[in-house]
């Protein structure tokens, strides 16, 4: 199962977290230009990942291809700012893939690849927080085979299963005064879970939508790697066979979309994720000994969005949203492996409808972070953290 894991995640890069704790939802070029205030109405293959019911309004078969480029930059700085220490710059790719097929007037059926779930922080080594953190990443990669169905002529539902391979890697050092010992902790590993999601067309102009994602408990088996440790320590930091475990967080959206005029259209969608399920993050030995256990304790947020599309012609269609992201990290718990905040997310994008069955879709988003003042850590690590990224995408949607 390792090597299995390892090739699949090695498809998709790992992340950096730039929406709620360490979740991620640009996987539609042209959803991600509306903020992703799409779940009343997702109208091509990607409905998978939005909401599942949209794709009883695709006939025949329908495949789409995204990828989004993601650029942080982030740095601390101490609260006298006399130190600062910049996070390594990473350019990092989220592919995602979907295929539906109509099997009748009634029932749709599709697959989808995406990551929800992304992370990495990147510190250099010895930095002012290296017993925290140096490298953090965690990857998950999501296999979801869908089915809907038209209830009515204005009532669709879908259901879905959600497959998920995960691995992470988490690096830091201890300080023994005269020398840094190293500690590596990997794994990998797979949980189970499932979607539902629905679509009322009130009126011909005017949709209500709704998506629900439940939990996916992660185990993974990995190791513990240690180096440099001073000889009257090898006895408790030795290399060895580690277990963890951690809880993704059922989220719930519910969203409309009007169709004000024959070329605009405008969407709101309210999304709500359940991070109280990430209380810790904690390795142990395969004997039941603790390695490291770190309280998390993280709250349950909100994330609320708009979405607008203007239709200039046949050819192309311009895209604006506006996404406001609450934290769920307290301020006692917040570190440098998520150094989060609220922020503001600003998109713009585009729509070339190059054929009757093919569209290709462009997007641009900032994503602002309020700079993050924490005073009074349980860890002892106090500071300023301040962040920005950058999000460029692309996509391809055909009808055969």
């Amino acid at each position: 199962m390792r090597k299995f894991v390892s090739i699949i995640l090695a498809l998709t890069l790992s992340a950096f977290a730039f929406s709620a704790g360490f979740q991620l939802n640009e996987h539609s070029s042209t959803y991600a230009a509306m903020g992703n205030a799409v779940v009343a109405n997702a109208r091509n293959a990607s409905a998978i990942f939005y909401n599942p019911a949209g794709l009883t309004y695709l006939p025949g078969l329908n495949v789409s291809f995204n990828v989004s480029l993601v650029y942080p930059e982030s740095h601390w700085e101490s609260l006298d700012g006399s130190l600062r220490t910049d996070q390594k710059k990473h350019l990092n790719v989220l592919p995602a893939v979907y295929v539906t097929k109509q099997l009748n007037d009634r029932v749709t059926v599709g697959i989808g690849e995406f990551s929800q779930y992304g992370l990495q922080t990147d510190w250099p080594a010895g930095w002012p927080g290296t017993e925290l953190a140096d490298r953090t990443y965690i990857r998950t990669f999501y296999i979801s085979p869908t089915v809907a169905f038209k209830l009515t002529d204005n009532f669709s539902i879908g259901i879905q299963a959600n497959y998920v391979l995960s691995d992470v890697l988490i690096t830091n050092q201890i300080n023994f005064i005269d020398q840094f010992a190293d500690v590596e902790l990997s794994g990998d590993g797979d949980g189970w879970g499932g979607s539902f999601g629905f679509e009322w067309d009130v009126t011909d102009k005017f949709h209500i939508g709704g998506v629900f994602r439940s939990e996916v408990t992660i185990h993974y088996d990995g190791d513990a790697d240690f180096d440099n440790v001073p000889t009257p320590f090898l006895p408790i930091l030795y290399d060895g066979n580690i277990k963890a475990k951690v809880t993704l967080p059922q989220t719930w959206a519910i969203g409309f979309s009007y169709q004000y005029s024959k070329n605009l259209e405008i969407a709101a969608e309210w999304f709500h994720t359940d991070w109280s399920s990430y209380d810790k993050l904690e390795a142990v030995r395969t004997n039941g000994e603790v390695l490291k256990s770190v309280p998390k304790l993280w709250d349950n947020v909100d994330s609320y969005r708009i979405g607008i599309a203007y239709k200039w012609n046949d050819s192309f269609t311009f895209k604006f949203g506006y996404i406001y992201d609450e934290n769920p990290a307290p301020d006692e718990t917040v570190e440098p492996t998520l150094p989060d905040s609220d922020r503001n997310d600003y998109s713009v994008g585009m729509d070339w409808h190059f054929s009757k069955n093919l569209t290709i879709s462009s997007y641009f988003m900032w994503v602002h972070f309020n700079d993050r003042r924490v005073v009074g850590n349980q860890s002892g690590f106090d500071g300023v953290y301040q962040t920005e990224a950058y999000l460029l995408g692309f996509g391809l949607d055909y009808r055969f």
